[in-house]
C-alpha cells in the first residue's frame, strides 16, 4: 500500500527537497570577497591606481558638458529618503519585506561612509597624497533605492524593478566618473556593497530559511 501511495503521489519516505537558503549567503560572501579583491588591486597596487585614475581622467568631461552632467546628477539624499520611504510603505503590506529595507539600506549607506573614512589609500601612482574615495556614496545611494525596490515589490513587478534599479545605479555611477568625482573602482565597490546588503535584506525578509517544496 505504501508503494501504491508513493506511485500515486501520496506520502513517501524520501526527504522533501529544500530550496531558498543559499542565495542570500552567496550574495553576502561573494560581495565581501569581491570588495576585498577590488580594493587590493585598485587601491593597494601601483598599476591598479594608475589604470583606475587613467580611466576616470579619460572619461571626465569639462566645460558646458560638465555643467550639464552635474545638473543631471540625482540628489543622493532624495534617493535615500525614497528608499526608506519604500521600506516604510512596504511594512504596510509585508512587514518582513519592509523591515528588510529598513535594515539593508542603512547598512549599505553606513558601510560606504565608514569604509571610505577608514580605508587607507597609499601614494603609489598618485602625484600627491589623496584621501580614499572608495566606495562611492552617490552610487551607494542610487543602489540603495534600487535595493529597496527589489525587496518590496510584488514578484510580478520584479523585472520592472530590476530594470529601473540597474538603470538608476548605472546612470549615477557613470555620472560620478564622468564628472571626475569618483574612479571606476569606487563605483564598483558600492555595487558590491549593495549586493552584500541585498543578501542581508533577503535574510531579514526570510529568504534564507530552508523551505520545503510543496
Amino acid at each position: 500500500m505504501t508503494t501504491a501511495m508513493a506511485l500515486s503521489g501520496g506520502p513517501s519516505t524520501r526527504p522533501p527537497a529544500r530550496t531558498g537558503s543559499w542565495l542570500p549567503w552567496l550574495l553576502v560572501v561573494g560581495a565581501g570577497v569581491g570588495f576585498v579583491l577590488l580594493y587590493a588591486v585598485a587601491v593597494l597596487t601601483t598599476s591598479g591606481q594608475r589604470v583606475d585614475t587613467a580611466v576616470m581622467d579619460a572619461l571626465t568631461t569639462t566645460g558646458a558638458q560638465h555643467e550639464a552632467l552635474d545638473a543631471a546628477l540625482p540628489d543622493p539624499y532624495l534617493l535615500l529618503a525614497l528608499a526608506l520611504g519604500a521600506g516604510l510603505l512596504g511594512m504596510l503590506g509585508r512587514v518582513r519585506a519592509g523591515l528588510a529595507v529598513l535594515v539593508s539600506v542603512p547598512l549599505l549607506v553606513g558601510a560606504t561612509q565608514v569604509l571610505k573614512a577608514v580605508l587607507p589609500r597609499p601614494q603609489l601612482a598618485d602625484p600627491w597624497v589623496m584621501a580614499n574615495s572608495l566606495p562611492s556614496g552617490h552610487t551607494g545611494a542610487a543602489a540603495a533605492l534600487a535595493l529597496a525596490l527589489l525587496l518590496v515589490v510584488p514578484r510580478r513587478w520584479l523585472p520592472v524593478a530590476v530594470v529601473l534599479g540597474v538603470a538608476l545605479t548605472t546612470w549615477m555611477g557613470a555620472l560620478v566618473v564622468m564628472l571626475g568625482y569618483h574612479r571606476p573602482s569606487d563605483v564598483l565597490a558600492s555595487v558590491l556593497l549593495a549586493l552584500g546588503a541585498g543578501g542581508v535584506g533577503l535574510l531579514v525578509r526570510g529568504d534564507g530559511r530552508r523551505e520545503r517544496l510543496s
